[in-house]
């Protein structure tokens, strides 16, 4: 390259470098939002055109990993059964960030048997994640005091106010609040403390940009228990709270809903099934 290619190369007004300013902001957003609506809806396609572009590792989704992102990011309450070697904990943690990325100042929990195993487990899903999936990490803030990577103090806080931290299955964890949360190995936490303390938690929802607050939001007060087959005595088999889910043949298996009625009122539980 010449000289001169390289004076034409400075001064030609499509290679220069335009800063991100309010204006520009402005001017796109409302592109932005029926972008990130159809985000919300649909995660893989986010994470393949967005978060995903040179793909070092090569990262793709199975069809029942995409399956799962859209049920857990469409409803509130999601119950999934897998065998081991699924991925569940993998995808329900994938979730809980694509939520504080695409649900501004989210504050999302992961709660197991006890804190450092689900300290453990969340470190590890996360720092795969991040390596995977390259554009996590443009999304964490990763500056001095926010983002803490240890096993006594892990929380991962996003440039957008997000917030993703571990809560104790234990008298500790009352009085807190969270916007959503993982329940891992749901069939390790003591019923009481579930119903008492982890799901009580779950009394605010997230605070919009204009200070208002949208009650019908899928990701408000939103709970995914992720877990292996339990026994029979288990309360996490779910006769209590939804009826008999016995186990499926294998053409049956998959995404099914069920309406429950209780005491405080009707809700709408989507389950994830496998066989």
């Amino acid at each position: 390259m010449g000289l001169s290619d390289l004076l034409n190369l400075k001064i030609n007004p499509r290679n220069i470098k335009q800063d991100v300013t309010l204006e520009r902001i402005e001017a796109v957003k409302p592109v932005l939002r029926q972008y990130i609506s159809f985000w919300r809806a649909y995660p893989d396609i986010f994470i393949e055109k967005v978060l995903v572009r040179d793909n070092p590792e090569n990262f793709h989704l199975y069809f029942y990993q995409r399956i799962m992102l859209r049920v857990i990011m469409r409803h509130n309450h999601v119950y999934c059964t897998f065998p081991r070697a699924m991925g569940k904990s993998f995808m329900a943690v994938l979730v809980l960030m694509l939520k504080c990325i695409l649900y501004p100042r989210s504050h999302l929990f992961v709660s197991t048997g006890g804190k450092d195993q689900a300290a453990s487990i969340t470190l590890e899903k996360a720092e795969e994640l991040r390596r995977l999936i390259p554009g996590l990490n443009y999304e964490l803030d990763m500056s001095r005091g926010k983002t803490k990577t240890s096993k006594a103090d892990l929380s991962y806080k996003f440039k957008n106010g997000s917030e993703l931290d571990i809560l104790a299955a234990s008298q500790r964890s009352r009085g807190a609040r969270r916007t959503g949360g993982l329940i891992e190995e749901c069939i390790l936490i003591d019923e009481d403390i579930l119903n008492e303390v982890l799901i009580p938690t779950l009394n605010i929802n997230r605070r919009l940009s204009d200070g208002s607050r949208d009650e019908k939001e899928p990701a408000n007060k939103s709970l995914t228990y992720v877990t292996t087959a339990g026994w029979k005595n288990s309360f996490a088999r779910l006769i209590a709270v939804i009826g008999e889910v016995k186990p499926c043949e294998p053409q049956n298996e998959g995404v099914i809903m069920k309406i429950i009625a209780n005491s405080e009122g009707t809700k709408c539980v989507t389950l994830c099934q496998a066989a």
